[in-house]
């Protein structure tokens, strides 16, 4: 079978477990907005989007590079350097998780109205945080020991059964006041449970990793060189919408907040069909950087990237098509979101369309060469919000949103190509076919 048959079927399948899971969260949040109240539901989104945040802020980014290190050691037989980059990044998760939680505590009550809610469901945050690090670490070596049914699954299938069955603990055990915070106890406390089994075969993996390899020192300053960057880059792209989400609290109400965070979700649903290609791809692209294989280089590159292309506009028709009955199960008040929803999706193709400029740039030791167009995006993102949301509201946003991944998307491909004299993008692929009607003609 051909790497592009390989990565569809991989990918699909993976997309198609993340569907599924997916469909149970949306379904769950869907019952809290008709139940509970659109503001519940607000509650619940921002406090989903600060666990996220800070689950890649623990430990220091290591989990972000996990997959990278991984691939790297696996190619060369060095199953110690992989264990001991291991044993560091389990390790600094607990201390800045508890760090976090008791200057959370003493800080988060005094940033106002959003403050105020985020102080009672603290505790729960953090804790689901920590555990959301340790899975981060989990997936990320497994999936680039290229077993990434293993890694993901309990994102993409245990996550959501959890969640539902919180939401019904919660129903029936909590005062209506008290429903997110008991939903979030839940959901915290048996996700951690699931994690850490996780980690049991995740550990059973490591160990099983042949050690012919001569190298005998941790190599802390190289994985922090690489961690460090890739924190801002996760953010900027995995995580990019519940930065938004979070920055968007000073400029809309708990319920454009609640519709814009569901817009956001679907989105990000369907964007995991994008990142599922070069999850499954990414192993492929270490093995053949480390083996100096140019030529075998591009040819990924340029596989993955029409296969991505072609699932984005595949699914941003998708989504443009089943989004106003998936819209319609949370209430009247979200059919707002259609527009903005579809505005986001022009995201999606932008992401395929330039590639994956990060992981290149890092493979090639210049990790670091990503961060200014990185916090062009974000600054982008940043003065769009100020400008466009106050006026236009969930349209602005949505605008914002785009402008931003477009800008940050074209300074990371102009880099990677200037650096590493590599085209990422999709473009070559366009001037084959281009070349070869006029050449038909």
């Amino acid at each position: 079978m051909g790497i592009r048959q390989q990565l569809a079927s991989k990918s699909v399948i993976l997309f198609a477990i993340r569907i599924a899971g997916a469909g149970t969260i949306f379904l769950v949040q869907a019952a809290i907005a008709r139940f509970w109240g659109t503001g519940s539901l607000g509650e619940y989104l921002v406090a989903i989007a600060t666990i996220n945040l800070l689950a890649i802020t623990l430990p220091l980014g290591l989990q972000t590079v996990g997959s990278y290190f991984a691939a790297e050691y696996a190619a060369k037989n060095d199953g110690a350097s992989l264990i001991r980059f291991a044993k560091l990044a389990y390790g600094l998760t607990l201390f800045p998780g508890i760090l976090i939680t008791i200057i959370g505590c003493m800080l988060v009550p005094n940033l106002g109205e959003i403050g105020k809610t985020m102080s009672m469901l603290w505790v729960p945050i953090s804790l689901m945080s920590v555990g959301a690090a340790v899975y981060y670490i989990n997936a990320g070596i497994l999936v680039g020991l290229k077993r990434p049914f293993a890694g993901l699954l309990v994102d993409t299938t245990f996550r959501p059964l959890i969640v539902v069955g919180a939401l019904i603990a919660s129903y029936f055990i909590a005062a209506p006041d008290d429903r997110v915070l008991m939903l979030l106890w839940i959901l915290a406390s048996f996700y951690c449970l699931v994690i850490a089994i996780q980690l049991l075969v995740t550990v059973k993996a490591l160990l099983n990793l042949p050690q012919t390899a001569t190298q005998t020192e941790p190599q802390f300053k190289r994985w922090f060189y690489f961690a460090l960057p890739w924190i801002i880059i996760t953010l900027s792209t995995d995580f990019f919408f519940d930065a938004d989400l979070l920055m968007l609290t000073a400029f809309l109400p708990k319920d454009q907040i609640a519709v814009f965070g569901v817009c956001t979700r679907i989105f990000v649903l369907a964007s995991f069909g994008i990142s599922a290609v070069y999850a499954v791809t990414m192993p492929n692209i270490m093995e053949r950087v480390s083996a100096n294989n140019q030529d075998g280089l591009d040819k990924v590159i340029l596989d993955s990237n029409l296969v991505a292309t072609g699932l984005a506009i595949i699914l941003a028709l998708g989504v443009a098509i089943a989004s106003p009955l998936v819209l319609m199960l949370f209430g009247k008040d979200f059919s707002g979101g259609y527009w903005p929803l579809l505005i986001l999706c022009v995201s999606l193709v932008v992401r395929a369309v330039f590639g994956p400029g990060p992981l290149i740039l890092s493979s090639k030791n210049r990790p670091y060469a990503v961060l200014p167009s990185v916090a062009l995006g974000l600054g982008m993102l940043l003065i769009a919000n100020i400008v466009l949301v106050p006026s236009l509201g969930l349209t602005g946003a949505a605008i914002g949103a785009v402008m931003s991944y477009l800008v940050g998307s074209f300074m990371v491909w102009r880099t990677t190509k200037k650096l590493t004299d590599i085209d990422v993008s999709i473009f070559p692929v366009v001037g084959r076919i281009l070349g070869r009607s006029s050449t038909n003609t």
